[in-house]
């Protein structure tokens, strides 16, 4: 990148509050963080600033993800990355210019070439290697008391001037506003996700929270019920039994969303998940449930076979209909889930798992929608509540020889 002299004094006022109003501007406050920082970097260039990179982070409300890394850089354009929270714990982090704005310090700022290069930490070996000069972190502090960063770096043969670098003060009140807002809508957006799903909580965050409303949609419905719950929890310690329960939803549920479903809840032992069906029809949409269903039987028999803990059994029941998704509850507490028969008769489907000794069951409406060689009959039978008896199916027999040995359920 060309060097730009630096700015004269009397300019650095009027380009913080230029830039300061165009940060402020709804239109801008409307752009992701990432267009943001390309635009910023615009405005600091037309000022005089020769910025080639920028990276900030916004927090979030994910029990994994502890930030969303957004950087911009001259040639690579702009990079949003997650950073899980094992990162908190690794040198790379404790030993970091971030790290120490975190805790408390004004500012960290490393010479990258000449007599007073600081290649003391290893971001700025490499950034000294990536060409550049001088690199400067700053803390962005939001009302919160909550602290992230802010840090610029140049290619500019003699750095940041002092001019540039008051610059970047005046911008650091702004910055933390800008950031601190994007942070509060990511860590609601992120937290509604771990709570309520993608999918419900997206519709949630496009206005649809009013109590009773909802729309019929179709879709594979899925409920799966861990086998001897009860027995567990009377005679293990409450602790160990949180444990195993969290190892049982990760491998029940682990698939569902790769499968093209949603969970909807975990009702103490028991998941109820969706699949709705989409463009390709709803043959697909039984076909990726039924996948998901194979991928949760095997991933708990892999669990039981390696854990310390004891073995856990499932049962999975599928069906396919149309269901009512939306909003219910009480005025104060309300549940963003699907009602209807079909989430009725797939609980009852799912009750069938022990004695007729398949981890997975299915009605008829949702085996004729499947590979017929995939499935077989498992004869008629009363579903409790429901006034007819039911024709119920399961994986058929080869399926599960292709697959392995089948899991007991018991």
């Amino acid at each position: 990148m060309a060097y730009t002299p630096p700015m004269p004094p009397a300019s650095v006022a009027s380009a913080a509050v230029s830039i300061t109003s165009h940060l402020l501007d709804a239109g801008t406050r409307s752009r992701g963080l990432g267009e943001t920082l390309t635009s910023l970097a615009a405005r600091l260039q037309e000022a005089g600033v020769p910025v080639r990179r920028m990276r900030t982070s916004v927090t979030t409300k994910h029990p994994e993800l502890f930030v969303l890394a957004v950087m911009w850089h001259a040639e690579r354009g702009t990079e949003v990355r997650d950073g899980k929270r094992e990162l908190l714990s690794t040198p790379t982090f404790l030993e970091s210019p971030v790290a120490e704005v975190r805790a408390g310090a004004p500012r960290v700022r490393c010479r990258l070439t000449g007599p007073d290069a600081d290649l003391s930490y290893a971001i700025a070996r490499e950034l000294a290697a990536d060409g550049l000069t001088d690199y400067v972190v700053y803390p962005l502090i939001f009302g919160t008391g909550e602290r992230t960063y802010f840090s610029f770096a140049t290619d500019a043969p003699e750095g940041f001037s002092d001019d540039h670098l008051a610059l970047f003060e005046a911008l650091l009140p702004v910055l933390s506003v800008r950031v601190e807002i994007e942070s509060a809508g990511y860590a609601l957006s992120s937290l509604l996700q771990v709570y309520l799903g993608h999918n419900a909580a997206s519709r949630v965050l496009e206005g649809a929270f009013l109590r009773g409303t909802g729309q019929p949609i179709h879709a594979a419905v899925w409920f799966c019920d861990m086998r001897g719950f009860t027995t567990l929890a009377d005679r293990l310690p409450a602790a160990e039994v949180v444990t195993i329960l969290d190892r049982f939803f990760e491998s029940v549920a682990g698939p569902i969303a790769p499968h093209g479903g949603e969970v909807l809840k975990f009702i103490g032992d028991a998941v109820l998940a969706i699949f709705p069906v989409q463009a390709d029809g709803a043959g697909a949409a039984c076909e990726r449930a039924l996948a998901a269903a194979h991928a949760a039987v095997a991933g708990v028999a892999a669990q039981n076979a390696i854990d310390t803990m004891p073995a856990v059994d499932l049962g999975i029941g599928l069906h396919v209909g149309e269901v009512m998704y939306g909003n219910i509850g009480a005025p104060n507490r309300l549940d963003f889930t699907v009602i209807g028969a079909v989430v009725n008769e797939v609980c009852r489907v799912e009750s069938l798992c022990r004695s007729l000794a398949s981890p997975i069951l299915m009605t008829s409406a949702f085996a004729a929608l499947c590979d017929q060689g995939r499935v077989e009959s498992r004869g008629v039978h009363a579903l409790k509540g429901v006034s007819a008896p039911q024709e119920i199916f399961a994986p058929a027999a080869r399926v599960w020889s292709a697959a392995g040995a089948q899991p007991g359920v018991g």
